[in-house]
């Protein structure tokens, strides 16, 4: 029995090791190259020139991004956390009511009211509006 448990978590216990080694041996070879000038460490002007495209930039002062993309950006995060958290619960819904009971159908509820609350909240602040 001994053996088999060392050769089912002999595996893991590789990965593990490995996920550790290989990018502290990454961040250790970049440093060793960098001070023995095998890879460039000196800063030019192209080096520290914005990237556009290939493009030069149009003006010095960069354009002002509208703030209404991260509102949507937030909600779809909500909203995609919210099927990822239901979709499997209602597949295993039978299973858990017959375990549980009706606890976590009353927590999916709860969350499901915390997360309508705040879009409708976000929806009548005139958040969502692109021109204000």
């Amino acid at each position: 029995m001994n053996q088999s448990y060392l050769t089912e978590y002999s595996l893991l216990f590789l990965f593990v090791v490995l996920s550790v080694i290989v990018p502290i041996g990454m961040l250790a070879a970049a440093k060793f190259g960098t001070s023995f000038g095998v890879t460039p460490s000196r800063s030019t002007k192209i080096k520290k020139a914005a990237y556009e495209g290939g493009h030069p930039a149009f003006s010095e002062k960069p354009s002002l991004f509208s703030f209404g993309y991260f509102y949507y950006a937030l909600l779809f995060v909500a909203f995609d956390v919210e099927t990822i958290l239901i979709f499997p619960w209602a597949v295993s819904h039978g299973y858990i009511t017959s375990v549980w009971g009706v606890l976590p159908f009353i927590g999916v509820l709860v969350f499901l009211t915390v997360l309508t609350v705040s879009f409708v909240y976000v929806w009548l602040k005139g958040a969502l509006e692109w021109i204000k």
